[in-house]
């Protein structure tokens, strides 16, 4: 009963005023965007099935009975497959963007039948205004300048075409593409370059094409310099994330947020986590903001006061390193100094092993020891931080 309950994080409802909601559709993509005004961006909907079983049901969920706006980053199947899903499941008020042109499979026709009402072509540089300061801003689309017309597969790779969003609050930026790719081999071309001339920082980058060896180029990167990666991944036959994108992404200084395991390589210890479902993105584009629960600060903004501020999530960080053989550091980052923290650690079967109570923001060392002293065996560890904002709860895994 206990552990069932440690393992539920209970922070205060989302009130960020953008929240991100990175879908776990297996072997696809599915992002969507939420504004505090209310509007709302689906960009890509995974694969067929997927609108109806994953997506509709999440949307409901949250209380979205419509869609503000839509859009496809291309035209393949695990992005576009269940849009229609979702367009006849959900609906959709306003738009529903893409690159234009066309495509030859059945599942790029059902799309294209069903939003035909709403379907409109996106422009490199047009904005969608979602309210309350945020934006959609296309960066690219159908080669970025790259390419020469028609955009159509053949000559082009389909990849090579996808619309590039930067979605902006405040001082919050994240990127998504789709499938775009940053090697020129003599199926793909090398579009993330192009791009690198244009853009500049972000905090969040959404992993162009599943972590594919042919994508997250370093001079890309090094332009983004995010400081969170964010892989869609499920099972697959590509070998998706390959262990070359991910030691680009991590050699960049990024921290990586995967949705699944995938069938590729595997993420450094201590950079980074498989999430395994739906990977979440809160921040008020001023201070903060927090990915699946942990809490990041904007860089480069004015120090406030937040001692009177509510703010989404209790700061209890992921271990680091994780897994740990020796000693591991359980960070925190507290944003009201008076309030009383108490951090635990549990073993699986709810059996208290350690407390602390803290104040401020820090990190407390574990030595894999129990209360007495004793060393405890191998296995999954649980850390909380309980305070008047509920329970965060962290898996750690202790290795001998």
């Amino acid at each position: 009963m206990f552990l069932a309950a440690l393992l539920v994080l209970v922070p205060a409802a989302a009130s960020g005023d953008l929240t991100i909601y990175c879908l776990d559709v297996g072997q696809g993509d599915a992002t969507l965007v939420v504004s505090s005004s209310g509007q709302t961006l689906l960009f890509d909907g995974g694969d067929n099935g997927k609108g109806n079983s994953v997506i509709n049901p999440y949307l409901s969920s949250l209380g979205i009975s419509n869609l503000t706006y839509m859009a496809a980053s291309h035209h393949h199947a695990d992005h576009i497959g269940g849009l229609d899903e979702v367009y006849t499941g959900t609906g959709v008020d306003s738009a529903c963007y893409d690159r234009g042109w066309s495509y030859t499979t059945q599942t790029y026709q059902s799309y294209a039948n069903t939003v035909a009402p709403l379907r409109q072509t996106i422009s490199d540089g047009q904005t969608i205004d979602l309210g309350d300061g945020v934006t959609v801003q296309c960066v690219a689309v159908n080669g970025n300048g790259v390419l020469s017309s028609p955009f159509t597969q053949p000559p082009h790779d389909e990849n090579d075409l996808c619309v590039v969003l930067i979605v902006t609050c405040g001082e919050f930026d994240f990127i998504v593409g789709g499938d775009l790719g940053g090697y020129n081999t003599s199926s793909y071309a090398d579009i993330e370059t192009s791009l690198s001339l244009e853009l500049s920082e972000v905090e969040v980058y959404r992993v162009n094409h599943h972590g594919s060896g042919y994508s997250s180029n370093p001079s890309f990167l090094a332009t983004l310099s995010p400081e969170v990666s964010v892989i869609s991944v499920g099972t697959n036959g590509y070998g998706h994330p390959t262990q070359s994108a991910i030691d680009r992404i991590v050699a960049a200084g990024s921290y990586i947020y995967q949705t699944e395991l995938g069938s590729g390589g595997t993420i450094p210890p201590g950079s980074g986590e498989v999430v395994g479902g739906h990977v979440i993105i809160e921040t008020d584009g001023a201070t903060y903001y927090s990915v699946d629960g942990d809490v990041y600060d904007l860089e480069g903004t004015v120090a406030v006061d937040l001692v009177d501020q509510a703010v989404p999530f209790a700061g209890l960080l992921d271990a680091c390193p994780n897994p740990f053989y020796s000693t591991t550091a359980l960070r925190y980052r507290v944003h009201r100094p008076a309030q009383r923290n108490v951090i635990a650690l549990f073993d699986v079967l709810g059996r208290q092993l350690r407390s602390w109570e803290v104040t401020g923001s820090g990190e407390l060392l574990w030595d894999g020891t129990d209360a007495s002293g004793a060393p405890v065996a191998s296995g999954i560890y649980f850390c909380t931080m309980t305070n008047s904002d509920g329970i965060q709860t962290r898996k750690i895994l202790l290795t001998r």
